[in-house]
């Protein structure tokens, strides 16, 4: 739904006081350098709602799964990861020359297929690359075990999934590293800006060396020798403000959106048309960045539409979001050199795409005017 009035004064006055005052007191402009103000106090919120022992602001998501690989020299290294996905998942990984080892994914959710992410594990695999596409949270407590298993770092690209739960946890809890995003059409926008969280000292260490001001190196690393050299990926103070004046009333308001989606998945169950969505049954609540299902049989598209309409929920359908990593060319065009190539030249890779994983049935979005996510 549109950002309510309520959140949208409460972002306006945190900016307004906010300049004023640093207007006047070149202390308070500074103070985001530090991570002080309110910087430190959406960190805090940022941990208790994840549980996490500490949370980083960044400049956004993409910026802080790069500095995630990078600190944890994620470098030629393979990943196990999800060939659905938007690009900027990946980035920082396949800059880092590191090669995606692509899983299948559940039929459900589309993210990570936990059995699946085991086959794929070789002697030279590293990490875990889960992704909460399109707001569904992936199933943490399965790739946590799969990890610990056999010691891989587990990360998690949470950027669409902010609110989200499985089996009464936040989205991607259980991950080494979880990364989210403030940006347009996010649970919480801010106009941009990210936070990695972790429980991890001395991964928090290094982010914090790698990616941001020496004042917050002095103040949260206790070091004589500061490195001027860190990428400047700190979060713009602004975002910082409006996210934390908004933080609470942003998940508020998601919260309505989720039951009004449960409504109305129960009705598009009972209808018939499309495969069963088992949210409830399986103890997932996702964030809805995106709403998908799949035709059960031939596609009735006026029919559904016509059964929704009169229970009160309009939707338009559209075609699933984003396009199968592998077969992207400007994924080939830089990154072809990571893979095998099959005889027709293209990447060799065994994955389905995921309009095939029901067979010929295919996948679809529904999305309605009441709701204003346009963006990833």
């Amino acid at each position: 739904m549109p950002i309510s009035k309520t959140i949208t004064q409460s972002a306006l006055s945190a900016m307004t006081a906010y300049w004023q005052e640093a207007s006047q007191n070149p202390a308070k402009a500074e103070g985001h350098l530090a991570g002080v103000g309110a910087v430190a106090a959406l960190e805090t919120k940022l941990k208790a709602h994840y549980g996490k022992a500490y949370a980083l602001c960044v400049s956004n998501a993409t910026m802080g799964l790069f500095a995630v690989a990078v600190a944890l020299n994620l470098k030629g290294v393979e990943f196990v990861t999800t060939p659905y996905t938007y690009g900027a998942s990946l980035a920082g990984f396949l800059w880092q020359e590191n090669r995606p080892i692509f899983s299948e994914l559940e039929l459900q959710t589309l993210t990570l297929n936990p059995e699946s992410v085991r086959q794929q594990i070789t002697p030279n695999t590293k990490a875990i690359l889960a992704v909460d596409i399109l707001g569904n949270p992936c199933d943490t407590i399965a790739l946590r075990s799969i990890a610990d298993e056999y010691g891989l770092w587990y990360i998690a690209d949470a950027a669409q999934s902010l609110g989200s739960y499985r089996q009464g946890m936040p989205g991607s809890k259980l991950a080494d590293a979880v990364v989210v995003s403030f940006t347009v059409g996010k649970s919480v926008f801010a106009g941009e800006g990210g936070a990695i969280l972790t429980d991890s000292a001395e991964l928090y260490q290094k982010l914090v060396w790698l990616t941001q001001h020496p004042h917050r190196q002095k103040r949260d690393v206790g070091l004589c020798l500061t490195n001027e050299f860190a990428l400047n990926a700190r979060i713009h103070p602004l975002a910082a403000i409006i996210a934390n004046a908004t933080f609470e009333a942003s998940l508020q308001q998601l919260r309505q959106e989720q039951d009004w989606y449960f409504q109305a998945i129960a009705v598009l169950n009972q209808t018939g048309l499309t495969e069963s969505i088992e949210f409830q049954r399986d103890e997932i609540v996702p964030s809805f960045f995106r709403f998908c299902a799949a035709w059960r049989k031939e596609k009735q598209e006026r029919e559904l539409l016509a059964q929704l309409r009169g229970r009160g929920f309009n939707f338009q359908l559209q075609p699933l979001p984003l396009q199968f990593i592998p077969a992207q060319s400007a994924f080939q065009a830089q990154y072809a050199h990571l893979f095998p190539l099959n005889q027709d030249g293209g990447i060799e890779t065994n994955v389905l795409a995921p309009q095939q994983l029901w067979g010929a049935q295919s996948y679809f979005c529904l999305n309605t005017t009441r709701l204003s996510k346009n963006c990833w």
